[in-house]
């Protein structure tokens, strides 16, 4: 009874452990999954700067930023691969500098306060990047003025579209941080000093010349017989200059690839498809539509002689309208051309414009509209050109000279080519309306303007189909690095090297394959790729090597180690030969005959040179010969090529000294170095951590 009674009373004790222990593994469990946010929540940071970390959220949303920005000023509503490659490494380097500089100037206690941005974009000292910026300059001075800015500001709050406002609080934001950063720079600069104990030294080493004799035995003509080395050799090398093989991240892939090219079929498929338009083309009567909605070419409206039309449809200048010739092939296309007009045209013209650009709350062709009015009615182009018009050609009354056909937008171009001297009109075109004169034409010639339907060759689905089946094959079939290597010789596909750093955004020419990067630093040495699309190409790669960030092992680096070796036992061989040489020599002449080679001189020979003049880069030697005392023989000089005995002839001394210059020279040198190296040094401390690569 008394055990039955203990089991009872401590049972509630029992369970209690049994549902503890089972709530910790649930706990534990799901803390170790994929899903925790306490052991996982480093997969979602881009980036360790400085001890902080950036998730990908943040670095996205500044990438978000940096696009609309760019659609904002450039008006494009896409943003093309290679330029959104370009956004993201401009947005990394953007945060990295504002993390990196936060504490440093938060220390400093640098900043920019209110009254000083309002003085940078509208007080008295104005950014210079706002003075350049076109509609805050007058229009008939073309000079900046103030007062636009001013007007710009007041009314970019009744955009409805809010874009003016967010563009301006961007580069509001970009030349306040500019100003931080100049600042911290000047205090930086105000330090870089050189001294004129510096600067007197760097003249005399300036004017410093010797004139010397030498023999040399280069180490390449040493046999390596005649030395001998071994593992332990090898080591303490290695040990005692490990700094030399520091090497950075990188990933050695070999590949093949198969490329999706249009087959026989896909030709004739594609000359049958428009032998069969022909009728239709023949008959339509909108050329410029039929051809918009038909050809893989757009319509081509300009007018040409017949020296500017292509060689393969130059006959048809001497046919009539409506001539068709083809089906041609040309440029991977089979084409149709029929003659749609022929017209007398000018070669150039002369015009003058005066632009109103479409901006909010402005009707740009009400204003042109009424700005012709006045001209009609005796205005003066000129003036009012100057006072309205809102480009570069305001200063000069809107003159735009001469210039040929197809140089200006079409609206434009049609207006001034098929209109004649003295006509007035207004064009509208994406920059907005144009007040437009024809001021004058060259003579007129005819020409021709001939419509193409043309059809590319194309791969078909066929085609594709047959080539991924090429490639699915070979990748199936060859799953390692060694079966892949020999199978890619042995069907005589060509195997392709390529070296990859992290960051890379392309492997060779291949279109947006950022892909095949991501992989090879995913996968594991000897990993053969799952099949790739690129472009027209199929690709399948093996990793060949792993190279990580460090210092390299010394079997990875033995080849480069034993040269090093090897020319230091040479150093030492050629040492104790030329110096037995040298050992009671009255001249340099008995010690190159005792070696059986030849003296050679150098003249002018200058410390502060890059190289020898004869000799090469020998900066051991260099040192060497402004330092020896006159008509003395040396002891032999290990240099970087070979060893050297040399003898000095005459030593020419700068007979002034003026260090004012120099040190003036050095000053601004040293400063000119600031704005890069001092933010790579905080950024070098500042141990970043890029991880963008697992994302990008």
């Amino acid at each position: 009874m008394a055990t039955l009674q203990k089991i009872r009373n401590n049972a509630g004790l029992a369970v209690s452990i049994v549902i503890g222990l089972a709530l910790l593994a649930f706990i534990m469990g799901d803390l170790l999954t994929s899903g925790s946010t306490l052991f996982n929540s480093s997969r979602t940071n881009v980036a360790e700067i400085g001890g902080k970390s950036v998730s990908i959220q943040t670095y996205q949303e500044k990438i978000d930023e940096n696009i609309e920005n760019y659609k904002r000023n450039t008006g494009q509503t896409s943003v093309e691969q290679t330029v959104m490659d370009q956004l993201q490494d401009q947005t990394w380097e953007q945060m990295v500098r504002d993390v990196v500089m936060e504490d440093e100037l938060d220390e400093l206690g640098i900043g920019i306060c209110g009254d000083e941005l309002f003085d940078i974009v509208q007080g008295n000292n104005i950014d210079p990047q706002i003075k350049q910026i076109p509609i805050f300059q007058n229009q008939q001075t073309g000079q900046f003025d103030r007062a636009l800015v001013i007007q710009f500001l007041k009314n970019m709050e009744l955009d409805p579209s809010g874009q003016a406002k967010a563009s301006w609080t961007a580069f509001e934001k970009a030349l306040a941080q500019e100003k931080i950063n100049q600042k911290y720079n000047t205090l930086i600069e105000k330090a870089m000093i050189s001294t004129t104990v510096q600067a007197k030294k760097e003249v005399e080493n300036k004017g410093l010349k010797v004139d010397f004799d030498y023999v040399t035995i280069k180490y390449n003509t040493v046999s390596d017989s005649l030395i001998s080395f071994t593992e332990k050799d090898l080591q303490k090398y290695y040990d005692e200059n490990t700094e030399k093989f520091k090497q950075t991240e990188q990933r050695e892939i070999n590949y093949v690839t198969f490329q999706v090219l249009p087959s026989a079929d896909d030709d004739r498929e594609t000359l049958k498809m428009i032998e069969n338009a022909k009728a239709e083309f023949i008959q339509t009567e909108n050329n410029e539509q039929y051809i918009s909605l038909n050809s893989d070419i757009p319509f081509d409206g300009t007018y040409y002689t017949k020296d500017e039309l292509a060689a393969s449809i130059a006959n048809l200048f001497d046919s009539e309208a409506g001539t068709v010739y083809g089906p041609y092939k040309e440029d991977n296309a089979y084409k149709i051309s029929k003659v749609v007009e022929f017209k007398n045209v000018p070669d150039s013209v002369k015009a003058r414009h005066i632009l109103i650009r479409s901006e909010a709350g402005i009707d740009a062709k009400a204003k042109a509209d009424s700005l012709l009015n006045v001209i009609k009615k005796g205005g003066n182009f000129a003036e009012l050109a100057k006072a309205y018009s809102q480009d570069g050609s305001a200063p000069t009354g809107g003159d735009l000279g001469w210039f040929k056909a197809g140089e200006m937008v079409k609206p434009f171009n049609d207006a001034c080519f098929f209109g004649k001297i003295g006509d007035m009109v207004t064009v509208e075109t994406q920059f907005g309306a144009h007040v437009l004169e024809v001021v004058d034409q060259s003579k007129k010639t005819e020409k021709v303007q001939i419509a193409t339907l043309a059809q590319t060759v194309v791969a078909s689905s066929k085609t594709y189909q047959n080539t991924y089946a090429q490639a699915s094959k070979f990748g199936a079939s060859n799953r390692d690095f060694n079966s892949f290597k020999t199978a890619a010789e042995k069907e005589g596909y060509t195997l392709k090297v390529a070296s990859l750093k992290k960051e890379d955004k392309l492997v060779a020419n291949l279109e947006n394959s950022r892909s095949l990067v991501r992989w090879a630093y995913q996968s594991e040495k000897g990993t053969v790729s799952e099949i790739l699309e690129f472009g027209d190409f199929f690709v399948i790669a093996a990793l060949k090597s792993v190279q990580e960030e460090g210092i390299a092992s010394l079997n990875e680096v033995k080849v480069d180690v034993e040269r090093e070796i090897k020319k230091s036992k040479k150093a030492a061989y050629l040492i104790e030969k030329m110096a037995e040489a040298s050992k009671n020599a009255s001249s340099l002449q008995s010690v190159a005959g005792n070696l059986q080679t030849v003296v050679k001189e150098v003249v002018n020979a200058n410390f502060a040179a890059y190289t020898v003049s004869g000799v090469g880069f020998e900066p051991e030697l260099q040192a060497a010969v402004v330092t020896l005392p006159a008509n003395k023989i040396s002891e032999p000089i290990e240099g970087k090529n070979g060893v050297y005995v040399v003898q000095v002839k005459n030593v020419q001394n700068p007979t002034t000294v003026d260090p004012t210059s120099e040190k003036n020279l050095m000053a601004r040198s040293y400063r000119s170095r600031v704005n890069y190296q001092v933010f790579e040094a905080v950024k070098e401390a500042a141990k970043i951590v890029d991880r963008r690569s697992e994302f990008y």
